[in-house]
């Protein structure tokens, strides 16, 4: 697992959410990709989303996660 991927794996759902709400980032699949993620729980949809994404730098999630702490 990448360090990103864990990173994105310590917030909630909602935290995940204003993550990418505060990054501009929309989760709007194709078809492929809905019969790929059917399985999977929104949030591990979320997060494999967000680990591609290369708008989201790790030290941006590290400071996601620390306001939450604070």
């Amino acid at each position: 697992m990448s360090i990103k991927k864990e990173l994105l794996s310590q917030l909630s759902l909602q935290q995940l959410k204003a993550l990418a709400d505060k990054k501009g980032v929309s989760f709007s699949t194709n078809k492929k990709q809905k019969e790929y993620y059917a399985d999977w729980s929104e949030k591990e949809q979320i997060i494999d989303m967000m680990n591609d994404n290369n708008d989201i730098s790790i030290k941006e999630i590290e400071d996601h996660i620390k306001s939450y702490k604070t």
